[in-house]
């Protein structure tokens, strides 16, 4: 069992590395201006890899919940295993590419320079 302190630091770990990770995706992938459709697909990105498998300080294992679908369903217990990890997973996926369609289509028109 993790405490909430141990939890927190390592959560504010994760999250820090992925978003570091996504800010330089979208630096590589996408230049400038962004599309409504990059922005989603920066968005599942997001889903992707921010994450974590069963969230709350009671747990055991802050693993991301891509890493407990794959590692479950392939070498554990099998699909039964994998698939409320892999019912957050899409959540997360579905909500980030939401949002991120919906932040960068605002705004679908190159900046006035």
């Amino acid at each position: 069992m993790l405490t909430t302190q141990s939890y927190l630091v390592g959560m504010l770990v994760y999250w820090s590395a992925a978003v570091f990770g996504l800010l330089l995706l979208r630096r590589l992938w996408f230049g400038e201006s962004m599309t409504r459709a990059s922005g989603a697909l920066l968005g599942v990105l997001a889903g992707l890899l921010l994450m974590p498998a069963f969230p709350g300080p009671e747990v055991a294992t802050m693993a991301p919940a891509l890493i407990v679908v794959i590692f479950n369903s392939l070498f554990g217990d099998g699909i039964k295993a994998a698939m409320m990890p892999g019912v957050i997973l899409l959540a997360g996926m579905l909500t980030g590419g939401l949002l991120g369609g919906w932040r960068f289509g605002k705004r679908a028109t190159p900046r006035d320079k």
